[in-house]
Parts: C-alpha cells; structure tokens; sequence
C-alpha cells in the first residue's frame, strides 16, 4: 500500500504524534494489563513511557488523538463482561470449549479424556519448571510483553528494539503495541468470555487446602505457585479461559511479527512462551492458553482487515524497520544474519507447533478439510507480498495442523489450526496456473 508523507503526517497528527515527529525516510522502507494480578487483562489506559519526553507529552496531549475511530474498534470489540454476548466473535471462536468440559452443569457430557490431560499437562509443566523458566515467567506476568518479548528479535536487535522504545524513539509502534492502552487490543478484553465460560483457575481448583490456598506440593497442593516479593499473582478470582496474557502477548507478538517478518518464526515462538508461562505460573491450564493464543491472532487479522488501520500498521512497520536498521548499521536482513537468534528458524517452528497443541488427545477426525477463517489471509499480507489473498489463503492451508484437536471449530473456522510461523516462512512455489505449493526439504536440506 503506497502511502506520500502528507498522508502519513495526517495519521501521526490523528493519533496525537504531531508533524515534530521524527521519523525514518518514507522512501525506500521496506513495506511494512493486568487488572487484577493473575487476572490479566488488557487496560486502556495511555502507555506511561509515552509522555517521558516534552516531545511525547505534546503529541499525547493532542486533542486531536481522542477523536480517532477506526471500523476494527468495532470488529475488535468483545462487548460487555456484565452480559457477555454469546454471538460476539470472542465467544463464537471457541464455543467448542462447551462440549469438551466436564464441570459443573456440563459433568457427564464433555471430553473426559481431553479435560484430565488438561489437569496433568498443566501440572506437569508447572512443576518441572526451572528457576530460570520461573523467572522469566513473573517477569512476562508483571511487564509490558512488548517489551519483554523483545529478545525475540535475537540479541543485538532486541536490545536496540528494548531501548528506543524505553527512550520514546519508536511513538508509533509504541502506541500500537503498547500493554497498556496499546490500540491493537483495546477493544478486544478477555473478560466478556471469561464471564461467559465462567472457569475456575487452576491455582483455585488445584491448590485449595482446608478452604486455604497453598503455594506447593508440600503443603498438598498440586502446583507450585511462585511470585515476586510483594506480587499479588494470585489475588484474581476471574475466570480461567482464555487467557488474556495469552491473548495479549499473541495480538502483541503476532503484530510485531507482520512488521518484521524476517523474524517471524523467533517473534512467534517468543510469544509462544509468553503464553506457556501462564501454566508455568500455575495461572492457567494448557487449554486457556491455546484459547488465548486464537483470540489474540483474531484480533490482529481483524486490524490488518480495516484498509485504514493497516496503514498504520505498515507506518509503524516502516518506523521500526527504520530504527534498527540506523542502530545497527546496515540492511535489516544482514542484522538479522549477524544477530545471535532467540532460537534457530528450525528450532522456533518445532516450538511454535508444539505450543499449539500440547500433544493434547484428539477431540474429533483427523484428515478433515481446514477452513481458512474469512480475512486471515491479511495476516500474510507482509511476509506474502507478491501473492493474491486466495494464494496466501493457499498458503495457509496448506501450513495449517491436522484436524481434530481441542478446540478446533471444524467446519466453521480453523483458527486452532493455523499455524502462523509456518505460513509466514514456508518455502513455496507458484506454478503457472497460480496454485501455490509447498517445497518440500528433503533430510539432508
């Protein structure tokens, strides 16, 4: 999408980010909260390191800024957490959850299978996990993932990323991707459905002794709670599914990913982390996480959908590019070849994949037909440039996992099924009838 500096100059004006800006050459750029403890949902308030310099104070304070409305502020919406409605996207996206589960009103009628595995797999990472894996665990519970991610751009390029976004350099991207009234998911809040599923966590249902909770295995719970001195990690009473952490980090994550989609599959498996971490807690079961992980991914889909927001998407893209190609010193693809990576391009997709689905048992057939969620094509729309929505929709077929796992919605969209860090780097071919196909490595590639 071609965009001339007067129309860029409006947006920033529009969001606040006055003509005073500075930013990289428009030329030649590469086209582009927690409430309540554990309960971890997303805020609206303004991000605090906007307003560090006199600069952002200024474009902060624009009277302009509070006037800007996009059609996805609407589409992002998840309604009222008072009366959750069963029709918004949020609910509709992982319904399915009501046929697996076994609690309550539902005992007798779900997936007993799936639900117990649930239960074990959750104990299971949070009890083997190490006091590295704890701490990098509180620190994602406590801070804005968007900046704790940051070492999923690799060594050299995270810490530059770290740093202009701390010092106020990158106002845009900041505004965007922010936790704390980050435009991305400001509409988009997990409690609508966390009401409406109404899921205990599993700290409440685990680790509840004597009507006491206990923070180990030793005291007879199943979990092992840690926090930091003073956290109040396990304050939170709101329901347990989906995870909004979880869908933060991934509508945070994913988003970074499309404005930089060399590092797609490392931004993505960082951003997997994120979302395990909450087990690693002993906040949230697998299930939550992966419910969150769909949620989040739809919500960006929905902002690259709206033509006039994705054009902030690709400034903030362009803004971003810039900055780190300035600090670093050279072509962004040559940082990026330089850098010391999160995880090897392998290593990333192996743990991406094996994120999405726990080795969770199967809850329906496999060898189904995926259904490509209407408007997920946008998602490829950076990393895919030079193919047409139906190939990139091509493209995400042909990536996506095999059928019949928990919470897969089948015929109605395949949102569980999509693998993302897949379909942003897959080696593909376009044959001379349009048909997309993978290539294929063989084991010596």
């Amino acid at each position: 999408m071609q965009t001339d500096s007067r129309t860029t100059l409006r947006r920033f004006a529009a969001l606040g980010l006055g003509a005073g800006l500075l930013v990289p050459s428009l030329a030649g750029c590469a086209p582009g909260a927690t409430a309540d403890g554990a309960g971890d949902d997303q805020s609206t308030a303004e991000p605090p390191d906007a307003a560090e310099s006199p600069e952002a104070s200024a474009r902060s304070e624009s009277p302009d800024a509070a006037e800007v409305s996009y059609a996805s502020d609407e589409t992002t919406s998840t309604g009222s957490q008072e009366d959750p409605d069963p029709d918004n996207w949020s609910i509709r996206m992982l319904d399915v959850f009501d046929t697996l589960r076994t609690d309550g009103e539902h005992a007798g009628s779900g997936n007993e299978e799936v639900m117990t595995y649930n239960d074990d797999i959750t104990v299971e990472i949070n009890t083997t996990a190490s006091a590295e894996e704890h701490e990098r665990a509180i620190t994602d519970q406590y801070g804005d993932m968007s900046l704790t991610m940051a070492d999923g751009l690799g060594e050299e390029l995270g810490a530059i990323y770290e740093q202009a976004m701390e010092a106020g350099e990158l106002p845009l991207t900041q505004k965007l991707l922010s936790k704390d009234g980050g435009m991305i998911g400001a509409q988009a809040s997990t409690n609508p459905p966390k009401t409406y599923f109404d899921v205990d966590r599993p700290y409440l249902q685990m680790n509840m002794v004597d009507g006491e909770l206990v923070h180990s295995t030793e005291e007879g719970g199943r979990l092992t709670l840690v926090d930091e001195e003073g956290g109040d990690a396990w304050d939170s009473t709101s329901g347990a599914f989906p995870s909004g952490h979880t869908s933060q980090a991934y509508w945070q994550g994913t988003a970074l990913a499309t404005m930089l989609p060399e590092l797609a599959p490392q931004i993505l498996a960082r951003t997997a982390e994120a979302g395990d971490n909450r087990i690693v807690m002993g906040a949230h079961y697998a299930l939550d996480v992966i419910g969150g992980r769909m949620m989040g991914q739809k919500i960006v889909q929905l902002r690259w959908a709206d033509d006039e927001f994705a054009e902030l998407m690709e400034d903030a893209s362009e803004e971003l590019r810039g900055v780190l190609e300035e600090e670093c010193g050279t072509a962004l693809e040559t940082c990026v070849a330089q850098d010391e990576p999160y995880m090897s391009t392998d290593e990333a997709l192996d743990y991406y994949e094996d994120k999405m689905s726990y080795d969770f048992p199967l809850a329906g057939e496999t060898g189904e037909e995926v259904v490509v969620p209407e408007g997920a094509e946008s998602l490829l729309a950076t990393s895919r440039p030079d193919l047409t929505d139906e190939q990139r929709r091509e493209v995400l077929a042909l990536t996506a996992t095999e059928s019949g796992h928990p919470l897969d919605a089948g015929e109605e969209e395949s949102w569980q099924r999509l693998n993302l860090a897949a379909a942003m780097s897959a080696e593909i071919t376009v044959g001379e009838d349009g048909a997309v196909s993978l290539v294929e490595n063989g084991p010596d590639d």
